[in-house]
């Protein structure tokens, strides 16, 4: 693809590993070619997969910096080479390149009025709602054209609620930079830290460059409520069983009490039931099949109208917060500041919980990482009493009354 070999660059604080290399080359395969003209032949530059400068045959000496910290990432002299940092996230980046001990171009990161192209990542949800507003903050600080690589799952989304992006299904050729969005787990080539250290409300900030937490988006409704009589939703699948409800039976009791109540029950997960981690998840007794390939809009008109949703720490209890829904969050491998901020959240801090933020594991690989095998394996989920999820139920239904009157 490139005229000349490429001399991956990074700041030295961590040796790169073989899939970091295969991810650096995703990105610049996606990008292209180096796209940004300088005005002397054969040199170009672009931010599309990194800070990325093709320098042509003779004596030049290249020297990359943090426009910001003034921290040296690449000081050398090059010939017939493009170099490609491995950093991918926001860095305010200055290039100066010398020719013959002279130098003759100087260039500052600046995205006003230029396209900055997004690529959001694929199969996460909740990242992708979380980070959202902060692509539209960048957009809004840098006063540049914000351009979104389609994604079909997030199409009326983005033409509902941030219709100043423009979707393409082709790389934009005359890109100024690109940011690829989520909320990686491997510093420092994606992001500064891993996301699981950080609250929410400061992983787009650390991508992006931003330097305060921006206001969530909501999705209103776009059709009128479909189902007359009280409801609730429910979901009770995630990525992993390490991530669901594990008491058994608990959803069971939870769908009875809230039918007790005289509500409908809503199950609107993707599949009526799943097997995962050797075990297996499925709709609870007494709920509603509401399962099936819904687009994401049919479930933001379904939450949008919904009493409150009752979730886990998956991308749905993003979705419904994203629709003003209220969100009761079951969760014991997450720390609170993992999710948005709810008044709702059941945990028993009494046990083990929270591996997910414990950054001495591999929670992917790990799925109990300090009791599998023992008695004690999940019990951060298997010891959330159905009576813990009521009486948090009971409590949301209090105050929604006391608001009433």
């Amino acid at each position: 693809m490139h005229l000349w070999p490429v001399l991956y660059f990074y700041s030295g604080v961590k040796d790169f590993t073989a899939e970091d290399s295969g991810i650096f080359v995703r990105y610049d395969e996606l990008a292209g070619t180096v796209k940004g003209d300088t005005g002397i032949e054969g040199l170009k530059i672009d931010f599309n997969a990194g800070v990325r400068v093709a320098v042509p045959a003779g004596d030049w000496q290249v020297r990359i910096t943090d426009a910001d910290s003034g921290q040296v990432f690449f000081a050398d002299q090059v010939s017939e080479t493009v170099l490609i940092s491995m950093e991918q996230y926001f860095i305010r980046w200055q290039i100066e390149i010398a020719k013959d001990g002279e130098l003759v171009f100087s260039h500052t990161y600046d995205a006003e009025g230029q396209v900055v192209c997004f690529d959001l990542a694929d199969d996460v949800l909740g990242d992708i709602i979380m980070l959202l507003p902060y692509l539209r903050a960048f957009v809004q600080q840098w006063k540049c054209r914000g351009v979104i690589l389609d994604k079909p799952a997030f199409r009326e989304i983005l033409a509902n609620y941030y219709p100043e992006f423009t979707v393409v299904e082709e790389f934009p050729e005359d890109a100024y930079a690109t940011y690829h969005i989520g909320a990686f787990q491997t510093p420092p080539f994606l992001m500064p830290d891993d996301s699981r250290s950080l609250p929410v409300s400061y992983i787009g900030r650390e991508l992006l460059g931003l330097y305060r937490a921006v206001e969530n988006v909501i999705y209103e409704p776009t059709q009128p409520r479909a189902i007359g009589e009280p409801y609730v939703c429910i979901a009770v699948q995630a990525s992993g069983a390490r991530k669901c409800w594990l008491y058994p039976q608990g959803w069971d009791e939870v769908v009875a009490y809230l039918k007790q109540l005289g509500y409908r029950v809503l199950c609107i997960d993707r599949e009526r039931v799943t097997h995962t981690d050797g075990m297996t998840i499925e709709m609870p007794a007494g709920a509603e099949d509401m399962s099936g390939s819904y687009t994401l809009m049919d479930r933001v008109n379904m939450l949008a109208y919904a009493d409150f949703f009752i979730g886990l720490s998956s991308g749905l209890s993003w979705l419904a917060h994203a629709a003003g829904c209220p969100v009761v969050l079951i969760s014991g491998i997450s720390l609170p500041y993992s999710e948005f901020d709810t008044p709702c959240r059941v945990q028993n801090r009494q046990v083990c919980h929270g591996c997910y933020n414990d950054l001495r594991v591999d929670w992917r690989e790990d799925k109990c990482p300090y009791h599998k095998g023992t008695a004690r394996e999940y019990e951060c989920s298997k010891k959330i009493t159905p009576q813990m999820v009521i009486g948090t139920i009971e409590r949301f239904c209090k105050d929604m009354r006391g608001k009433q009157e």
